[in-house]
């Protein structure tokens, strides 16, 4: 009885608060809609402002008052959320994990694949606050809003990073390959602890030959060789040479 009178109280004092804030703003020179009213051939003679309003408050707060009066929130005694977060930290933070991702292109082609020794970073995380407190060069009050003359004394700015940058970093990822190369991605992608049955061709590949990686001519559809690519472009050219003589 007693949280219902306490209740019933708090509706009222928020009742008086909204109508002195309508009689306020409504001052004796602003318009009433009257004219409005008129025109459109609308008597609102006996409309108060703010009337529906407060209605609809009240209504929605009886409403709910009965559903938590027949239908109590109950208390947990476990969290299978907090329980899969707790798992999610634990399994996440064991470097022997190794882990498929698949960098995805925005139609779902896989265009690169990689194993990922530990765990999938963000580019964002960071190792200390991001943010640092300062006293501000002009203050002149302990104490106060925050704005204008009456603002407090210190303010909340940016923080250097580790490599003394300031900025964000955009939203990707980062990991280390299992035989250590670092790989960062901005892009889709997918990460499982096991391989996915995904049967699209990868698309950024890097062959490799016994001389070195392979690398397409773009203007031949060639393949050449790393370290041999200005004898193969001479030879080709030559070809091309020849077959126009021709």
């Amino acid at each position: 009885m007693r949280s219902r009178k306490f209740l019933l109280t708090a509706v009222v004092v928020s009742m008086l608060l909204l109508a002195g804030c309508s009689s306020s703003f409504l001052s004796d020179d602003s318009p009433d809609g009257e004219e409005l009213a008129n025109s459109a051939g609308t008597d609102i003679g006996q409309a108060e402002i703010g009337e529906s309003m407060l209605f609809e408050m009240r209504m929605t707060e009886a409403n709910h008052y009965d559903l938590v009066q027949e239908q109590p929130p109950f208390m947990l005694d476990n969290s299978l959320e907090r329980q899969n977060l707790i798992q999610r930290y634990q399994y996440l933070n064991d470097q022997n994990n190794v882990h498929h991702v698949y960098m995805l292109s925005h139609d779902g082609k896989v265009i690169n694949y990689e194993l990922a020794q530990g765990k999938v970073s963000s580019i964002n995380s960071k190792l200390t606050n991001d943010r640092q407190i300062v006293k501000a060069p002009d203050c002149r009050f302990r104490s106060g809003s925050g704005a204008g003359s009456n603002g407090a004394c210190h303010k909340v700015v940016e923080s250097p990073q580790m490599d003394g940058s300031y900025g964000e970093n955009g939203d990707a990822i980062f990991f280390f390959t299992t035989d250590g190369q670092y790989v960062e991605w901005n892009g889709l992608y997918v990460v499982s602890e096991e391989p996915k049955g995904i049967t699209t061709e990868v698309t950024l590949v890097e062959e490799i030959s016994e001389d070195g990686p392979v690398q397409e001519n773009p203007e031949s559809n060639e393949e050449v060789i790393d370290g041999d690519s200005d004898t193969d472009a001479a030879d080709f050219q030559d070809n091309e040479d020849e077959e126009s003589n021709e």
